[in-house]
């Protein structure tokens, strides 16, 4: 385990140089790309694709997509001190209808757990994309919801049904924002 070390407003952190390769990227890109203000986890991974200088300011943008993978390492960076959670996300996820339409569909989307709700989401598609509703015959388990949006998906040929939950958000703390930018800047 990393040693923590007191600053002056008595809040610990991992010394810069104790942190692995892997979180020393994650926090050097959150730092470059989102700065000191909150950011959803989901839309870290678009901000750095979006971005032309990563390559120039962080490591190779392939291996810094790869580091974003992981949600575990922003985890780790809150641990070390270096982040703090402002929302934990996950919470009341559901299975959207890209494709709804108020006119046409009668549910835009199925909280998890109400397979009710998702067999009605499928029928609808099926209906709307002339597929026949025997298609929640062919999974193996009507009641895994991502089983049934995979055949779905793969039956229409594109993404139609997606989970959504709430985004975890995230930001630098105070204090170890500073040393994270200096170490951008110095690289």
């Amino acid at each position: 385990m990393s040693s923590k070390t007191e600053t002056s407003t008595d809040h610990e952190h991992t010394p810069w140089d104790d942190l692995t390769p892997a979180r020393q990227r994650v926090a050097k890109t959150v730092a470059h790309v989102n700065g000191p203000q909150t950011f959803n986890r989901p839309d870290l991974r678009d901000d750095v694709e979006e971005a032309d200088d990563v390559e120039d300011a962080i490591d190779d943008k392939e291996r810094v997509l790869t580091s974003l993978k992981y949600t575990r390492l922003l985890n780790d960076l809150v641990d070390d001190g270096y982040l703090t959670l402002e929302h934990q996300g996950g919470t009341n996820p559901v299975m959207l209808d890209l494709d709804y339409d108020s006119d046409r569909d009668t549910q835009n989307a199925a909280p998890y757990g109400d397979t009710s709700g998702l067999h009605t989401l499928v029928a609808q598609v099926c209906d709307r994309e002339d597929i026949t509703r025997d298609l929640l015959d062919e999974v193996d388990s009507p009641f895994d919801f991502n089983e049934v949006k995979e055949k779905v998906n793969r039956a229409v040929g594109r993404t139609v049904l997606q989970p959504y939950s709430d985004p975890s958000k995230y930001r630098f703390t105070s204090e170890t924002y500073s040393i994270v930018r200096s170490e951008v800047a110095g690289d």
